[in-house]
Parts: structure tokens; sequence; C-alpha cells
């Protein structure tokens, strides 16, 4: 993980007279943008048993520096389960106990639900592999948001700053110029995690689920 203050040099030299608070501020937005769209920050939570008839379950991000962004997919025993909208999949599946073959999820503020289907009947091991994206009081970021993606980020940290009315550094046309260039790298960024061309931010650990 990298302070945001590692950050600092590619972005305030462009915004003079810029505040710290405000440069953490944007950087941090930019950031969250950049993983909501890119879904490059990829990692399987940590590994948890089901319970038998017990359909929900809350996921926990890796830290507190982190949220959960989505959920990309679901293995039970190592067997991938099927995606689904809730409706279809209750309406599609028993709702006796038995394995569980499909999931869905559901999303109270900032809490995760993972739903399984049917209910299960016994004790499985259950991964669910999400994209990440930095919390909203996050003070450090990915250690690849600084060593692969830091372009697009920084772009739109000071394209930010640049749309604050009345400031030394305002800039509405440059500002725009930053967020075309930003927009295209994290297009691109997507393209690539997609086709598995990036895999940095992918990884599994292993530690007791909390």
């Amino acid at each position: 993980m990298k302070a945001l203050s590692a950050f600092y040099p590619r972005i305030l030299p462009y915004l003079p007279g810029c505040p710290e608070p405000l440069a953490a501020q944007v950087l941090v937005n930019s950031a969250i943008e950049f993983c909501e769209s890119s879904l490059t920050l990829r990692q399987n939570l940590d590994a948890f048993n089901t319970s038998a008839g017990r359909i929900q379950y809350d996921l926990e991000p890796p830290s507190t520096q982190h949220d959960i962004n989505r959920v990309m997919g679901v293995t039970l025993d190592g067997k991938e389960l099927s995606p689904g909208m809730a409706e279809i999949i209750r309406g599609d599946l028993p709702t006796g106990e038995a394995k569980p073959r499909g999931f869905y999820t559901d999303r109270t503020d900032s809490v995760f639900t993972l739903m399984l289907a049917p209910p299960p009947d016994g004790v499985y091991e259950v991964v669910v592999n999400v994209t990440l994206r930095p919390a909203r009081a996050a003070t450090q970021l990915d250690d690849d948001l600084y060593n692969i993606w830091i372009d697009p980020i920084v772009s739109g940290a000071i394209a930010r700053a640049m749309q604050i009315p009345d400031q030394p550094f305002t800039n509405f046309a440059r500002a725009q110029q930053l967020l075309d260039s930003a927009a295209r790298q994290t297009n691109s960024s997507r393209i690539e995690s997609n086709y598995g061309l990036i895999r940095g931010s992918m990884r599994v650990r292993n530690r007791p689920f909390a």
C-alpha cells in the first residue's frame, strides 16, 4: 500500500496553492472512479464455510482501506456457481435445502450480502471473487494503483481540482482534456484486465474469515 502523499509529486506541481487535504480528496475520488470503471483491482476474499439452512452471508472487504465494488464470481467447494437476479434464482432453483447451484447479491449501504440458492444442506467452502475500490476515507492506495495505473488516477485528480471555481489552479479547459485522457486510459485498463493481460492485483489471501 502507498500513502496518499506518494502521489503528491505527480499532482501538486500542476495545482499551485492547492492544500494537501484537497489533493487527498480529489486523489481518492479519482482512484474510486478508476476502480469502479476499470474493475482492475480483483481479489478472492477469505474463504468461509456455509451453515445448513443459512442462505445469506455478509462479505467483508480485505481491509478498512477498501470497499467491495462488485462480486465477479463465487465458487462452492471449487465449483463455480451461476449468477443471477434474485427473482430468477429463487424462481428457478429448489427452495428446499440442497447443495447450492446459484447466487445473487444484495447491498445495503456499504455492506454486500451474498445469497446462495438453494439453501445449503451442509458445510461447503465458499470463495468469492470481487473487485475492490478505495474506501472514501482511505489514507493509502494499492501499490498497483501507483505502479501500474498512476497516470489515469493523477490525471483525474488534477482535473477534479481544476474544476473548482475561483482557485489559482482553476482551468476548466485543461480539466476536460485530462478527464478525456483518463477516460481513455481507464477504458484500456478494463479491456486489458478482462482479457487477462493485467494480473498485478489478482491475489488470494488465506486468513480467518472475520
